[in-house]
């Protein structure tokens, strides 16, 4: 079928192209016919002579292929009959636009010659290109009566041309993106190829390149220059680097530039000669490494030396020791840190640490050092003291430093330390051995008195030990429940009869035995261990009492640990399912309320709104505060054993006891008397208004089964 003017426009189609010019009339579409009987012979004459020029056609006026060589029938992959009469726009690849045509057929007009690369579309759907040549055919008269085009297959030459296109664009997205900058040298070291980013890294004026790229030789004489390898011989450090490239060499090296950019620089021998070198801007990576160098060593907060920098600087002064010198770790922390950064807030925790760490430095000498090795804990190796009496002077400076107020923007602080000294090499011959031994004594000197300091014995291992077994022993009794409740009965004076039971935990050690609670729990409370245990005496008490008579309540003891816990309601709640609220009784410290005043104030409430009731343990003793009877909803408030049983100053605890007892009573609390051992003490006591008593008078702590025999009688 024969194609339109407008296809025909598009293709080879010089017929066409005089049918569809602007002024003209396009040809009436006819069907297929055979070539003008009029050219033949001279077509013949004339294909005959022209077929061994290359690709040969030849169309009459209209555009309507007379004649195609066996070339053009092989490029194409048609055949003969399928080509004559068709127009050249049966093969229209669509790739020139329009205007491409407009200037073939205005060229053809004229009777010029037209010549250009044509894309065309073979039978199979392929494409093949063609340098083309299309001239008029004149007859008589010089009339125009067809056109003959001879082409040449430029496929393979126009495929090539546009794979290296193809390359070289790659090759410049490359370079272009490449991170750092980029030079590439020919075996001459002449520049071929060097991107913006390395004109930018090596602050190359536009200059050097005004007559055409410099070589590398150049390149290092206009750097050295101008200082940028340092001081020295301009003409050796060229000659010097040029060698070092021309040994064909792969290099890799670091160089720090006069304005302080870092730069890795790396060179590469390329086959066949020449050299590629790349600048990577590695200041940054630099300044990373550095600062991470700092961490590994040095405490962020106070700016000393950490626990890792500590290790080595002892590990030092022992490889010393061996000379004969000596040191001394002294270890200390901060008294009452906690509660200075849980009320005033850790800003100012934070600034005190501070300002400890330079009031440490202060104190001594170059040869010294402190470092922060965690929390408010501090240590100093004393490197080289001459006696003992120069390691106890610096303990003592720094007690007396300790001493002064640390003013900290509004606020003045008041705090203490106590030391714990280990004199190495005889203390220990490594420094964790040292720190540890000197961490003992400091936790020595504390237990017996704080603001002093004390040094290590060989002895505080064995104590060390028994803590250290201890602690393993409670992971395992927690894992594998075995601790025990024992209960001490609470009386009322008048009756004697049991109104309520102290819940009091008792373990056994597997190796040691039977262990009090006033040695475990506050090795307990210190490992972080005392909260899960609460939690088991709380879960354990309630469900023992839960098969009590419903008049009979329990008491249980609540750590600071345990009332942290945001759970606490949640698991009170839980523990006395089976059983009325009303008869638990919480037993707290004064200790725990000063904590967090706010807090404990809300978690009271929220607990006595469900009818759980509480008493104040030991008040009297300690820290004792009016304000907490006022603010805190109590319900029965414990009297100490030491104004019950004290033999010293009768008269002073009698008068304490008897205040109590009113206070209670005056604010609506029951009153229980702790500690009742005789006739005579449960007299006074009822004598004086107290309503309840516990003690051996009564019964000591007893299991669960034996305290059930108990219930039906008085005591």
């Amino acid at each position: 079928m024969r194609s339109s003017p407008a296809k025909r426009a598009k293709a080879l189609d010089l017929g066409g192209l005089d049918q569809s010019a602007p002024g003209t009339t396009p040809a009436r579409k006819k069907k297929k016919a055979a070539p003008d009987r009029s050219l033949t012979t001279s077509v013949r004459a004339l294909a005959s002579a022209l077929d061994q020029l290359g690709i040969v056609s030849i169309t009459d006026l209209e555009g309507r292929i007379i004649h195609v060589n066996d070339a053009f029938l092989r490029i194409s992959q048609y055949d003969r009959k399928d080509l004559l009469g068709e127009t050249h726009s049966i093969l229209n690849s669509g790739h020139h636009p329009s205007a491409f045509w407009t200037s073939a057929f205005e060229a053809l007009k004229k009777g010029d010659t037209w010549r250009a690369p044509i894309k065309n579309r073979a039978k199979d759907g392929s494409f093949y290109w063609v340098d083309a040549h299309v001239l008029p055919l004149r007859g008589p008269g010089q009339r125009i009566n067809g056109f003959l085009s001879f082409q040449t297959d430029i496929t393979a030459a126009v495929d090539l041309n546009v794979a290296v296109q193809d390359r070289n664009a790659l090759l410049q997205a490359v370079v272009d993106s490449f991170p750092g900058g980029l030079t590439v040298f020919d075996r001459d070291l002449r520049i071929v190829l060097i991107n913006d980013k390395q004109r930018q890294l090596l602050e190359y004026p536009d200059e050097l390149f005004e007559h055409g790229l410099p070589t590398l030789e150049q390149l290092y004489r206009f750097n050295a220059i101008r200082g940028e390898y340092g001081p020295g011989d301009v003409e050796e450090q060229v000659h010097s680097r040029l060698e070092l490239i021309r040994k064909g060499e792969a290099q890799i090296f670091e160089r720090r530039r006069p304005n302080g950019t870092f730069l890795e620089i790396r060179g590469t021998p390329l086959p066949g000669g020449g050299f590629a070198i790349a600048h990577l801007d590695v200041t940054d990576r630099k300044r990373d490494q550095e600062m991470i160098g700092r961490l590994e060593h040095q405490d962020a907060l106070t700016g000393l030396p950490n626990r890792t920098l500590f290790q080595e600087r002892v590990r030092s002064g022992l490889a010393q020791a061996k000379g004969g010198a000596a040191l001394a770790i002294h270890c200390l922390d901060i008294d009452r840190f906690k509660t200075i950064n849980d009320t005033l807030g850790p800003h100012v925790g934070d600034a005190l640490l501070f300002a400890v760490g330079e009031r440490l430095k202060a104190e001594l000498r170059e040869t010294d050092t402190v470092a922060r090795i965690g929390g408010d804990e501090f240590a100093i190796v004393q490197i080289g003291p001459h006696s003992i009496e120069e390691i106890e002077s610096l303990a003592k400076r720094i007690i007396a430093a300790f001493s002064e107020p640390f003013i900290l923007g509004e606020n003045s602080v008041s705090i203490g330390t106590s030391i714990g000294i280990a004199v190495g090499p005889s203390d220990g011959n490594d420094a964790e051995q040292l720190l540890m031994n000197a961490d003992m004594a400091l936790y020595r000197t504390k237990s017996v008195g704080r603001g002093t300091f004390g040094f290590f014995e060989h002895s505080m291992h064995e104590r060390l030990q028994k803590r250290h077994q201890i602690i393993m022993g409670l992971h395992e009794a927690l894992a594998n429940s075995k601790f025990e409740l024992h209960y001490q009965p609470i009386v009322n004076v008048k009756t004697r009869r049991i109104v309520g039971c102290e819940a009091l935990i008792r373990w056994s050690h597997p190796v040691r035995g039977l262990i009090p609670a006033s040695e475990f729990i506050p090795i307990a409370e210190e490992c972080g261990l005392i909260g899960q245990i609460g939690d088991w005496v709380l879960k354990r008490a309630c469900a023992e009492a839960s098969l009590w008579p419903d008049d009979i309540w329990v008491a249980v003891n609540i750590s600071p640990a345990q009332f942290r816990d945001q759970d606490l309601v949640e698991k009170v709640t839980n523990a006395a399912k089976n059983m009325p609220l009303s008869r638990v009784i919480l037993e707290i410290t004064e200790t725990l309320l000063m904590k967090d005043r706010d807090a404990a104030s809300i978690t009271l409430e929220r607990l006595r709104k469900m009818g759980v009731r509480f008493s104040i343990d030991d008040f009297g003793t300690g820290f004792s505060s009016l304000s907490y009877l006022q603010d805190f909803p109590f319900d029965k408030i414990k009297i100490d054993r030491s104004f019950v049983s004290s033999a010293a100053n009768v008269k002073r605890s009698a008068t304490l006891r008897r205040s109590i007892i009113q206070l209670g009573y005056n604010l609506g609390m029951t009153s229980v008397a702790e500690g009742v051992e005789t006739e005579q003490q449960l007299d006074r006591l009822r004598a004086e208004g107290c309503v309840e008593a516990q003690g051996f008078l009564f019964s000591r702590a007893v299991p669960a089964a034996k305290l059930r025999t108990l219930f039906a009688n008085p005591l």
